[in-house]
């Protein structure tokens, strides 16, 4: 089983420093795990991205599929680097402050906040725009990286509540002899004396039962980022219809600690003290995919786009332990504690193909000029795949891929993604407004994911800076599964 596993044509340089201000608020019913199953929080991880890189795309809240003449639209739709008439060079620093409150579903008063601020590089690249006189307008190359997902966050949940962790790992070795028991909970958890088989039955007994009240408290820290560098080519055919291919190189980063704790300080359950259920993991790799689009003018100020991206075919290293104190009273207090060896384990992933389809328009209205576009995306988030079996010799592999494969398909389901944004100029002043709706991501178990994302940005075009104020609220809802 394994681990929860330019040259003389750059005409232009702009620096863009992008200020972000994220609020999300996390509300759980229970603190014992995210996920139902080890492998499907991190297909979810590896395979949702939010469109971004510089201030112009996240000012429209990443609306920019039919648009064109930004680097962030490799991201989106490679057809748009096309529009670009000359070169260019891009940064985008970024300041992210989070607040995180996090609580029981059923207990607000359980709140606890978290806020932190982090400066970053959301993208750096350069564009050689190669203008030409014949039936293609415009044969233009880019490489840069843009930051695809920001994976830092932190909270703590604490509250009483009936039931408790120990009802996982009694539900994870029953029926199993000792030598059958997972590394990682099971064994742990009896080695520690937290669950025990007092009528050698294989039906595992433990100190809380599930209708006791016991005090809950996790902690929980995470860190990283997946930052993908881009190589791109994009021509305009006779001004009608542009053209994009693009490659991308995903470098993914991820550091994780969950302490999770469970505490009768009031003596009243008996024989039980406390139990300490510790988790580290650490997830480097790199994948690779690919992106291919179009841009086609319908009439002068009406364009449509449509854009496929492949999978990202991953490969992950996890380094993991998990460590298990358990304490209890037996003539005394009694400590155990059990901590798997540091472990590693290499496996692949494929994440989903996805569908982008865009409509814009660009328009003039007297002195003021601008763009409205919409983006609608489509991605099955079900058809991840996991393979565990890929550098491993252990044949057991091969079913649990096939598990949590299998798990993958029923927890996760479809999304329609939509985006709205438009711009507006006024000489050398721009006004963008962006909305973002993601209906994703686990359909059964009653888990629900509803962000929304609002963007103002206001730029003044002087010394290249520009400032984005990005609010954006995240609700997650995730039931028991005790």
């Amino acid at each position: 089983m394994v681990c929860p596993k330019e040259t003389d044509l750059l005409s232009k340089k702009s620096i863009n420093m992008t200020r972000q201000y994220s609020f999300i608020l996390v509300i759980m019913m229970a603190v014992v795990n995210l996920a139902t199953a080890q492998g499907v929080p991190d297909a979810v991880r590896w395979s949702v991205f939010a469109p971004g890189g510089t201030a112009r795309t996240l000012g429209v809240g990443g609306a920019f599929g039919a648009m064109g003449g930004d680097f962030s639209v490799i991201n989106i739709n490679p057809a748009g680097i096309a529009e670009y008439k000359r070169g260019e060079f891009t940064i985008s620093p970024s300041v992210t402050s989070t607040n995180s409150d996090a609580y029981f579903f059923n207990n607000p008063t359980s709140a606890s906040s978290y806020k932190a601020s982090k400066f970053g590089l959301d993208n750096a690249a350069f564009v050689i725009a190669r203008p030409k006189n014949g039936t293609w307008k415009s044969s233009n190359f880019t490489i840069g990286f843009s930051k695809i997902a920001d994976l830092n966050n932190n909270f703590r949940l604490n509250a009483k509540s009936t039931g408790s962790i120990t009802q996982r790992f009694i539900q994870e070795a029953n029926g199993k002899i000792l030598d059958d028991l997972d590394d990682f909970e099971a064994w742990p958890a009896f080695d520690a004396g937290a669950i025990y088989d007092t009528d050698k039955d294989l039906e595992y007994e433990a100190d809380i039962f599930p209708d006791e009240a016991v005090e809950k408290s996790q902690i929980v820290n995470q860190k990283g980022a997946i930052n993908e560098f881009s190589i791109g080519w994009a021509g305009n055919y006779e001004n009608k219809l542009n053209v994009g291919v693009s490659m991308g190189i995903p470098l993914v980063s991820f550091e994780e600690f969950k302490q999770y704790e469970e505490d009768d300080p009031l003596d009243e359950i008996p024989f039980f003290n406390n139990l300490q259920f510790n988790e580290f993991l650490n997830t480097t790799g790199y994948g690779v995919n690919f992106k291919v689009g179009f841009i086609y003018n319908l009439q002068k100020y009406l364009r449509i786009g449509g854009a496929l991206h492949s999978p990202t075919w991953y490969t992950l290293n996890d380094d993991y332990f998990t460590d298990l104190s358990y304490s209890y009273y037996d003539n005394g207090i009694q400590d155990l504690n059990h901590r798997l060896q540091d472990g590693s384990f290499k496996y692949k992933l494929n994440t989903p193909w996805k569908a982008v389809g865009s409509i814009g328009s660009i328009y003039s209205l007297g002195k003021v000029k601008g763009f409205v576009n919409a983006d609608v995306e489509w991605v099955d988030y079900s058809s991840n795949k996991f393979d565990f079996a890929k550098y491993s010799t252990d044949p057991g592999e091969l079913g649990y891929t096939f598990d949590v494969n299998n798990e993958i398909s029923q927890v996760l389901g479809s999304a329609l993604n939509l985006r709205l944004g438009t711009e507006l100029a006024l000489g050398k002043l721009r006004l963008r407004v962006g909305t973002e709706g993601q209906n994703h991501l686990m359909l059964i178990r009653k888990v629900e994911s509803l962000p929304i994302l609002l963007v103002l940005a206001l730029e003044k075009i002087i010394s290249f800076w520009i400032l984005v104020f990005k609010k954006d609220p995240l609700k997650i809802l995730i039931y028991p599964i005790i």
